[in-house]
């Protein structure tokens, strides 16, 4: 497996097939997504798993952590989860979140991402903020 920049428009297509499959690829596109690192997990030269990060100060929100479907289970978003963490450790940031689908909370929680207060609806999906806290010392 290779972690890796992704081209943008593959990311883009890997969200809509995996997120919203009835969606045009203009519905997958964030805002501010010109701002952002998108990583994908590759096997054999194939896209496999993305995810798109953005640094806010000494935090970073990652968005749109999506595996293709008949992949999900094998570890890729897994993988990523663990390099965006390596990656927080290694910059020494303060905090990695998340606005997570509430069927998705205990995949996080592998990787010590706690639940906030936070929650939203949204294209009929029910959302939770979770976050990760590091603490360095100086």
């Amino acid at each position: 497996m290779i972690i890796t920049e992704t081209p943008y428009q593959d990311v883009l297509n890997m969200r809509r097939q995996v997120m919203y499959p009835g969606k045009d690829t203009e519905f997958v596109k964030l805002p501010d997504d010109e701002q952002g690192l998108h990583i994908g997990a590759y096997e054999n030269g194939e896209l496999i798993s993305v995810m798109s990060i953005f640094l806010h100060g000494r935090d970073v929100q990652f968005r749109k952590l999506a595996t293709r479907n008949d992949m999900q289970g094998k570890g890729f978003a897994s993988a990523l989860m663990q390099w965006l963490i390596d990656y927080a450790n290694d910059m020494k940031l303060n905090r990695l979140w998340c606005n997570a689908r509430t069927n998705a909370t205990d995949f996080y929680k592998k990787f010590g991402y706690e639940e906030t207060d936070e929650h939203f609806s949204q294209n009929g999906y029910e959302y939770i903020v979770m976050e990760r806290k590091f603490q360095f010392q100086n």
